[in-house]
This record gives C-alpha cells, structure tokens and sequence, in this order.
C-alpha cells in the first residue's frame, strides 16, 4: 500500500499506520512512498500531512550500543524517552528526513518545506576521549569507536522551514521562518527570520505587521467614535471662545 496513489491509497495507509503508531489522530495524509522506521514511537496528532517519499526514523525500542555517545540537552524537550512526536496541523514536505533517535518535536502549525533534513543524533568524525583513535560513522563498524552526538530538536508553534534545510539540534523559536538550505545547529529565537550557514539572524518576523494591526486598531477607534471625540474636543476649547 505504500505506493498507491490517490484516495484509495490515503484511507489505507492512515488505518494501517493508526494501528502502528503510538498514537495517531485525525485527518491524517500520508502520500506515497513514505517510510516510517519504528512506527510504535511515533506520535502523530490531528491534521497532519506527510509528504511523498518522506522518511521518518525513530528511536527503536530494542537498546542499541554505543559505547561513545554525547548527550547534549535542550530544555525545551522534556520527554523521558526520544521519539518522534509531530503534534497538530502539521505539514511536512515532500522528500523530508527526520531522525529521532535524538528527540525530535514538532509543536502545532508547523511546515517543514521540500527536502528537509532533521537529525537529532549524528556521528562525529573523531573521538572526544581517544582523539588519536581511527573512528567509524557508521552502526556497520564493529571494530572502531563509532563517536556520535544526541541533541534533541523542537519546532516550536509556527515554525516555518524552508526547502533544503537542515537541522542537527536546539529550539527553534515560535513562528520563526528558517530560509531555504541553512543549517541549523543550535537555538534560534521567536518570531524572527534566519538564513545562511553558518545561520545568521536577519530580522524580526512580524514587527511590521505589529505595527500595522495597531495602527488599524487606533485608526478604527477614530473612524467608530469621531463624534464622541470632536464633541470631547468641542467641550474642552469651547471655554477660550
């Protein structure tokens, strides 16, 4: 069923998939050619669409070894066992990556962009404690530390990713709009646009907008109340005639 097309196959996979996941809500699309690696740890709520070709890998609940492995923490992720839990009306692009071995959440109202990448654990090319060691970057090594880092990710509400953009760690801030093909390796602040690798802030978000509702609101005010305030006015200047 993976790679059936058109309705027929969106209700099938839903209700195969409801059964595999941890949890799955409703009006949930999955296109063709998804994959999903350990769906029994992820979480899906309402009104999420998955795009084609997407694949979503998470945690498998078997341990795997890894005797060189850093730990970094995000304190916005709070969840006593990494998986993947995309929350509600949620869009995720076409031809996306997103591993979980890390953490990763995806906070209401988010869209993740064509080819999109989201690792929350990624090998490092040497070892912090054998620096003079060869090293592996790769789980098929057997015979080499195989060093790798764990950094849990979090879109916040309304965060916007654009095409090609690559994420290996931190919380990324409210409605904040990542350009297309920067990487991300840390914290970015609400309601702002970044750009670039290394990322670079450019600017707030919404500031101008901010200041355009108000001014219709003060504007609006004067339109609904003008004879309540020329007669104020009147009243006052009225006196010196």
């Amino acid at each position: 069923i993976r790679n059936l097309s058109g309705g027929l196959g969106h209700r099938l996979r839903y209700y195969y998939y409801k059964f595999w996941f941890k949890k799955c809500g409703k009006n949930v699309r999955i296109d063709e050619g998804v994959i999903f690696h350990n769906p029994e740890n992820i979480l899906v709520g309402n009104n999420v669409w998955i795009g084609s070709y997407s694949i979503l890998t998470a945690l498998p609940s078997y341990l795997i070894e890894n005797k060189e492995l850093i730990q970094k923490k995000n304190e916005s992720y709070s969840k006593s066992k990494c998986n993947i839990e995309l929350k509600d009306n949620i869009h995720i692009g076409s031809f996306n990556i997103i591993q979980g071995y890390g953490g990763v959440l995806i906070c209401n109202n988010c869209t993740t962009s064509a080819n999109v990448k989201i690792y929350s654990q990624s090998n490092l090319p040497s070892s912090k404690t054998k620096p003079k060691e060869e090293t592996g970057a790769s789980t098929m090594v057997k015979d080499k530390i195989v060093p790798s880092i764990a950094y849990p990710i979090v879109l916040n509400e309304g965060v916007w990713l654009g095409i090609g953009v690559c994420v290996f760690g931190g919380n990324i801030g409210k409605y904040t709009f990542v350009k297309t093909y920067s990487l991300v390796l840390g914290d970015l602040n609400s309601h702002s646009i970044y750009s670039g690798n290394p990322i670079r802030f450019e600017k707030k978000r919404y500031s101008w907008n901010k200041f355009k509702t108000n001014l219709g609101l003060l504007l609006d005010f004067v339109y609904r109340y003008h004879n309540n305030i020329f007669l104020v006015f009147w009243s006052c200047i009225c006196p010196y005639f």
